[in-house]
């Protein structure tokens, strides 16, 4: 750590409006190493712990503090006399590896504390600040394992960035050294956009400009004080996860029937993530709507969610024709940053409407490709000239960002899609291989479906949903999907 603090140089990272449109939001995930081997010396702690110091000198955006304008501006200040240093945890537990290996990761066999932190952004217990890393490394029984904890905000990565930083901390561990360059410099977001614009579409548009004024004043709010709020909002009340494993081979032969529905020119261009995403869309309809008839309305259960249940009602939608999926797109790749290692926050929520009979029609193929059309489009039209849009809009309006979360709280059907088969979550090699498995904290917020890869050699796709439980019992119970997706946990 000496070697870090020697390291660090005085600077101030400004952060983009498009840091912010997520940054109430950790990523906080478990990486879990099996010792195979029997290996006495399995991953040391002193090569994890000096390694992490030397990753964390190349992103010494980590170890700043946050400070906030009560505007929506937010900039990290690096100050070598006033560190912000992240958390870093070492315990043992007197679970076997093998026991979490048998239940297939599921969270109910993790040891007690392994995830110091939940979904949303809030201060440490202890010094009052929001750390900008936390780690928690843990060695199983009898050094059977061990499982990497690590979180970082959404303030300061995405998961491309967070997933970089890992994959770092590992060849630090295993080489001592990296060649890699990494960029933290906002400005190349406004460098990279030209001046000709193409207009968003006007759902997405309203999402942001519509009124609000419960987003308005979180926004206000610092982010330690956000933080406070939003964890005892009850966001996730009553919400489960479930994540499944759908094999390439079923997923492939799904994508044939349904792309033989489409127009010739548009098959091609068709993915295995646009094909999951029509269905699980669909799922998520029929699920809610067969639980509409027989859930009753909860019980507040404290005076902050109350206050949060009436105030969010001003901003609820009445159900209409057509129902949003809200889709999250990488601006990477419309602006060409993934060339220069970009590890800021790019997600671009993208509110596109579907018709609700559309989304409630019975599935199959046909079904399937009409509304991976629609729901799916965004994947195809982020270009450079929509991108300049959704900046110019962030940026009128740098309050704007609760806007969304608020828009998607209001309105409980609303699903939320990421894709993230792009990204590196099995590249952390500490020196003893992958992990065999990486996972999330168990719930963030209803109605959100991440698609992502499996672990290596295996070239499945896991998806993971989290919904309202008597809702995520229906999609759990759904024909369709139990003929080509196996439950995991």
């Amino acid at each position: 750590m000496e070697e870090f603090v020697d390291s660090v140089e005085n600077q101030t990272f400004p952060l983009h409006p498009v840091d912010t449109q997520s940054a109430f939001l950790n990523i906080p995930t478990q990486f879990f190493f099996p010792n195979k081997t029997d290996d006495a010396d399995f991953m040391p702690g002193k090569v994890l712990r000096h390694g992490f110091y030397k990753a964390l000198a190349r992103f010494p955006i980590m170890a700043g503090h946050l400070q906030a304008d009560g505007k929506g501006g937010t900039q990290v200040v690096v100050d070598r006399n006033n560190l912000n240093m992240p958390e870093y945890l070492e315990s043992t537990s007197d679970i076997e590896y093998e026991t979490m290996q048998k239940r297939n990761f599921h969270w109910s066999a993790w040891p007690e504390g392994l995830a110091t932190v939940g979904g949303i952004t809030t201060a440490h217990a202890k010094e009052g600040v929001i750390k900008l890393a936390n780690v928690h490394i843990t060695r199983m029984k009898d050094n059977s394992g061990v499982v990497v904890f690590l979180n970082v905000p959404h303030y300061v990565v995405d998961g491309v960035g967070f997933f970089e930083f890992v994959s770092l901390w590992g060849e630090m561990c295993r080489n001592g050294h990296s060649e890699r360059q990494f960029c933290f410099d906002r400005s190349i977001i406004a460098d990279s956009i030209p001046s000709k614009r193409r207009p968003l579409n006007s759902a997405t548009e309203q999402m942001y400009g519509g009124f609000s004024p419960l987003a308005d004043w979180l926004a206000w709010l610092s982010p330690i004080t956000r933080g406070w709020v939003l964890s005892k909002a009850q966001l996730s009340a009553g919400v489960s996860s479930s994540t499944f494993r759908v094999s390439r081979t079923k997923i492939d032969n799904l994508r044939a029937q349904v792309a033989a529905e489409l127009p010739e020119s548009e098959r091609d261009k068709l993915t295995n993530a646009g094909v999951l995403a029509g269905l699980v869309s669909m799922m998520a309809a029929h699920a809610h709507r067969a639980c509409d008839a027989e859930r009753q309305p909860g019980r507040i259960a404290s005076a902050v969610s109350s206050v949060w249940a009436a105030l969010r009602s001003l901003v609820a939608t009445k159900e209409a024709e057509s129902r949003p999926v809200l889709m999250l797109g990488d601006l990477r790749m419309g602006l060409a940053l993934e060339k220069r290692n970009y590890t800021g926050n790019v997600l671009m929520p993208f509110n596109t409407p579907c018709p609700v009979a559309v989304l409630e029609a019975p599935i199959t193929p046909e079904s399937i490709a009409t509304t991976a059309r629609i729901v799916t489009a965004i994947y195809s039209s982020i270009d450079p000239p929509l991108i300049g849009s959704f900046v110019d809009m962030i940026t009128r309006n740098p309050r704007c960002f609760t806007r969304p979360m608020m828009y998607v709280d209001a309105n409980p059907k609303i699903v939320t899609i990421v894709n993230e088969l792009h990204f590196n979550i099995y590249s952390a090699d500490f020196g003893y291989g992958y992990p065999e498995w990486a996972c999330a904290v168990p719930s963030f917020f209803a109605n959100f479906i991440a698609i992502m890869p499996s672990p290596p050699p295996g070239d499945d796709i896991v998806v993971n949903i989290i919904m309202k439980t008597d809702v995520l019992d229906k999609v759990v119970a759904n024909e369709f999907w139990q003929n080509i997706a196996t439950l995991i946990y």
